[in-house]
């Protein structure tokens, strides 16, 4: 009899599970295919299990339920999103300092860091300061001692105060010497001395410049008499040199400190054996003597005075008393007079300023010397001394360039 089969077996491969497949969830997009599932066990050996959470996702890519028919519900409220655990080492972690910003750090914070080294660093050294001055000692001042100084210190400059403006003291005899070129009466003229005046507070400056109309005043000297008495004596101007305008017939005196001082006097006799005799009150020559031509009587008063005479002085120039020379010229022989000693100055006759550059001396023996400008004055007189000395019957000497001087000599 022929067996029949039915296409429905029982065999366990017509059993087998069909791969299934679950439906990707709107946060799942883009994620790689879902694998086939494994083969699902019998249900009676088939562990009951928890419902599976599902993770919260964002509102805005959440479907709705008409919108997908598998759509898992979703909690109305997001569960918190569980905090991360800080990793945790045994190994020992090195602090670093930060020196600056670094590429991925907030610059604000970066720049905050140096801001709060240097603090750091001015508040260590702040502290150490602190410690240093807590160990020096600091002097003991008592109070009632400094209360006594100060008092002191008052009743001292009260006590002087008053004795300087003390009637006690007062100044009220003034004695009024004269000098060279300045009378006593003059001075006396010009001379004021305030009322309250003592001998502490008597103004010396004030007294000069109401002497400063005299040119020759160049200071005053003032010595105390205790208890009343002032004398006051002018100091003159060191005459240095005399320029003499031959077109005028004029002397000036000049100042040591370059100031033209005043004319001087040429009017001057002397006797039959050449000396010089006093005139009459009127200011006549003396019968028997006779009087001295201008330059002789400039040539007079430079060698007592042990000055220089300046000749051959351009007649363009314009002196006036107590202002400062400016003629070059003239400054120029003035230089030579403040550079030469006073025992060279007394062998030179006289000093031709006609220019800078051909300034010439003549001296008492009867030597000329061709100076030149006012340069090396000390080397110059050292090489004429030197060659006057050495060699007789010198009638010229070039010291122009004092390295490379030139002479003339008669022979004997």
């Amino acid at each position: 009899m022929g067996s029949s089969f039915s296409r429905k077996s029982s065999s366990s491969a017509s059993n087998t599970p069909k791969p299934t497949y679950r439906r990707a969830s709107a946060a799942g997009k883009g994620q790689v295919s879902p694998r086939p599932a494994a083969p699902a066990p019998s249900r009676a050996s088939r562990p009951r299990t928890a419902p599976a959470k599902v993770a919260p996702r964002p509102a805005a890519k959440l479907r709705t339920a008409a919108a997908s028919p598998t759509a898992v519900k979703v909690a109305s409220k997001p569960a918190k999103p569980a905090a991360k655990r800080p990793f945790k080492s045994s190994a020992p972690v090195a602090k670093v300092s930060v020196l600056g910003p670094s590429k991925s750090a907030n610059p604000k914070t970066a720049a905050a860091g140096p801001k709060k080294a240097v603090s750091a660093a001015m508040a260590s050294a702040a502290s150490a300061a602190g410690g240093v001055a807590a160990h020096i000692p600091r002097p003991k001042i008592n109070p009632g001692k400094a209360l006594i100084v100060i008092g002191v210190a008052f009743v001292l400059f009260l006590t002087g105060f008053i004795l300087a403006n003390s009637p006690l003291f007062a100044a009220t005899d003034i004695q009024v010497k004269g000098s060279d070129h300045v009378e006593a009466e003059t001075a006396r003229a010009l001379i004021v001395v305030p009322e309250g005046t003592t001998m502490f507070n008597v103004d010396e400056k004030a007294i000069y410049e109401s002497l400063k109309a005299i040119p020759w005043v160049k200071g005053v000297d003032v010595q105390r008499e205790w208890p009343h008495t002032l004398i006051v004596t002018p100091t003159e101007r060191k005459m240095r040199a005399i320029a003499f305008i031959t077109a005028d017939e004029v002397a000036w005196a000049i100042g040591e400190d370059g100031t033209w001082i005043a004319p001087l006097s040429l009017v001057a006799a002397v006797d039959a054996e050449g000396n010089e005799v006093s005139l009459n009150d009127d200011g006549s020559v003396p019968e028997g003597a006779v009087q001295l031509p201008a330059f002789e009587a400039a040539l007079r008063i430079a060698r007592d005075s042990g000055s220089l005479l300046l000749t051959d002085v351009p007649s363009d120039i314009s002196p006036k008393g107590g202002e400062p020379v400016n003629a070059k010229v003239v400054l120029a022989g003035l230089d030579y007079a403040n550079g030469f000693s006073d025992e060279f100055v007394a062998q030179i006759k006289d000093i031709s300023v006609a220019s800078v550059e051909a300034i010439s001396a003549n001296l008492v023996s009867g030597v000329e010397v061709s100076l030149g400008k006012p340069q090396n004055i000390v080397e110059k007189e050292r090489v004429v001394t030197k060659l006057l000395a050495e060699h007789q019957g010198v009638t010229y000497i070039n010291v122009r360039e004092p390295g490379a001087y030139t002479f003339r000599s008669t022979p004997l």
